[in-house]
This record gives C-alpha cells, sequence and structure tokens, in this order.
C-alpha cells in the first residue's frame, strides 16, 4: 500500500476508533475524566500504525499535523468530554507536536526510541491519572500542583511494562531490557511528576526517546 494512502488511512482509523470508544464510555457510564485518559491511552498506538506503514518521516507527520490543528480548534468548540476538563488543558495539543518532534528526529534512524516516547506518554501518564484520581490517598505538592504516590507508583508500572514488552518485541537483549527498562520508567516518572500542569504531554515523550536513544 502507498505510504501516503497509508497516512490519511490511519487518521480515519484513529478517528473511527476515537468516536467508538468515546461512545462505549457513555454507554458504561464512563466518566468524562475516564473516556478522556481511555482516549489518551488509544491515541498512543498510532505510532505503531506509523512505523508498520510508512517508511519517511514527513508522511507520517501528514496525521500528527491534522491532528494538533484539528484539537486546537476542538479545544474551544468541541461538547466532546475529550476537550472539557476542569480547566482549558492544552495537553491534546501539546501531545501531538511533542510526537512531531520525536518523529523528525526519530523515526527513521531509530524507531524504537520513537515508540518509546509515544507508548510511555500514552500508557504511563494515562495510568497515572486514572489511578491517581480514583485511588489517590498519599498527596505530594510540586510548586502548587497535586500528585498522589499511587499515580506516580502507576506511572512507573505501566511505563516499565510498556518498555519490557515493547524492548523483548524489538530484540533487545534480556539485561538491557530489565535494566534500561527500569531506568528509563523512573525517568519518566520524575519527568510526569515534576512536570508542570499539562507540559507533561510534552516532556515524557521527548525525554523518554532521547533517554531510549542514548542508552540503547
Amino acid at each position: 500500500m502507498n505510504e501516503w494512502i497509508s497516512s490519511i488511512l490511519s487518521i480515519v482509523i484513529v478517528l473511527a476508533f476515537l468516536v467508538g470508544l468515546e461512545q462505549v464510555g457513555k454507554r458504561l457510564g464512563w466518566t468524562d475524566e475516564t473516556i478522556r485518559k481511555s482516549v489518551h491511552i488509544a491515541v498512543g498506538h498510532w505510532s505503531l500504525l506509523a512505523v508498520w506503514l510508512m517508511d519517511s518521516w514527513y508522511v507520517a507527520a501528514v496525521p500528527l499535523v491534522f491532528f494538533t490543528f484539528a484539537n486546537a480548534v476542538l479545544l474551544y468548540k468541541s461538547p466532546s468530554p475529550v476537550h472539557q476538563t476542569e480547566r482549558k488543558s492544552f495537553g491534546t495539543v501539546y501531545y501531538p507536536i511533542a510526537l512531531l518532534i520525536i518523529l523528525y528526529f526519530f523515526f527513521e534512524s531509530e524507531p524504537l526510541a520513537f515508540l518509546a516516547g509515544s507508548l510511555v506518554l500514552a500508557w504511563g501518564d494515562g495510568m497515572a491519572a486514572l489511578i491517581g484520581r480514583k485511588y489517590g490517598t498519599v498527596i505530594y505538592d510540586l510548586y502548587g500542583q497535586k500528585r498522589s504516590f499511587q499515580g506516580s507508583v502507576a506511572m512507573f508500572l505501566s511505563s516499565y511494562v510498556v518498555l519490557f514488552l515493547l524492548f523483548l518485541w524489538n530484540d533487545v537483549v534480556m539485561w538491557q531490557v530489565v535494566t534500561y527498562g527500569f531506568i528509563i520508567s523512573i525517568i519518566a516518572t520524575l519527568t510526569e511528576a515534576i512536570s508542570y500542569r499539562d507540559w507533561d504531554n510534552f516532556t515524557i515523550p521527548i525525554i523518554v526517546t532521547v533517554a531510549t536513544s542514548l542508552l540503547l
């Protein structure tokens, strides 16, 4: 399949999946935050489609440019719970911008690093928010923003599982899978903890991608 067609097809797949996920969430009685973070997790898997279906970074950039502008518009226009939060959140805009940056530098030369940054953001940050909001009882405060110990543990464990499976899938030797996965997960957890407000959607993928590139 022509990679330009694949690029457009990936947009259609993501849009269809997100609309379906939102409808399922509403039928099951999920909270707006649960729907929003489930979408956050699902969107990160676009990177797998990109690596499987496309060869050139500029072709893969098309969907990310589309979603950057679409999310910026929907941030002010959409009634969807994906964009409606307690305060105006720019995380949905920072997300594709960060992926564009790591796409440009790593997609063709180090796709493993690109996938690591995208999937750790999806699962680690997503699960940190879901677990932290529901079970977070031990709270710590960094310059006015509250995080929970339970959310940080979820961030670490989710990141580690993602990296462990991703590294195994790419035939990384076991000692590196175990140790480097641990180190990068710690880095990702600390990055999430100290990032101000929605900036974790920007900082996590970039820092995780760079750390993966340096270690592997």
